[in-house]
């Protein structure tokens, strides 16, 4: 199911396919493709699977105490792509734009984990539009969310632990913010206050990566 607040999705839970290989979900959603789960135990090499281009959201879940890191490798020369980096126990949901082609995912963990990833693809008019504000905790994602390539993004965290805001944008053509799939929103160890204007112009996405509770306002 979509977790939604004030209208707008904030995340993902999804029942995992009990088996080491991947399964497919057949979902006439337009907000949806296909979604793709895993499971495994330890680091693990997936079996091969097909990116149509576009923001990839992965929701994981990680019952290990060390490392869990999950990266898209493609199968023949390319760019490989950070989807999910964490210390410990997990259970949350990000993303990154990935390009187009056949892919593994490589898993570093050292305990059972769980993942679906998925590509959603949305009209400008099925996006939110600002301002909102969202709060939660932990990783998540936010979107689809129409930005006009001079948004405003307030943030508020209080923790005294890592910070990072990143837009996944829908297209990246001639987007010359984004690296590794994602614009540079704010990136901060401990308590954090800003404000930023970002680039992005049309659909896209908002991860967070985080331990506590946090606030977004978007404008």
């Amino acid at each position: 199911m979509l977790l939604t607040g004030g209208g707008i999705v904030l995340g993902t839970t999804l029942g995992t396919v009990p088996a080491t290989a991947m399964g497919q979900d057949d979902s006439d959603d337009d907000e949806e493709s296909d979604s793709i789960e895993f499971t495994g135990d330890g680091v693990t090499v997936t079996e091969e699977f097909e990116i149509d281009g576009g923001p990839t959201l992965i929701d994981g879940v990680h019952e290990g105490e060390s490392t869990f890191e999950v990266r898209a490798v493609p199968s023949e020369n390319g760019q490989d792509y950070s989807l999910l980096s964490h210390i410990g126990p997990f259970d949350g949901s990000t993303g990154t734009f990935v390009e187009e082609g056949t892919y593994v995912l490589y898993v570093d963990a050292d305990g059972p984990w769980e993942l679906t990833v998925q590509q959603p693809h949305v009209s400008e008019d099925d996006a939110e539009n600002p301002p909102f504000s969202i709060t939660s905790s932990g990783t998540d994602w936010i979107g689809p969310i129409l930005f006009d390539g001079d948004t405003v993004v307030k943030a508020m965290y209080e923790a005294e632990s890592y910070f990072r805001v990143d837009v996944v944008p829908q297209e990246t053509e001639n987007d010359d913010f984004v690296w590794n799939g994602r614009e540079l929103v704010f990136d901060a160890i401990g308590p954090f206050g800003g404000v930023t204007a970002v680039h992005t112009e049309g659909v896209g996405y908002v991860t967070v990566s985080a331990v506590d509770e946090w606030t977004l306002e978007i404008e």
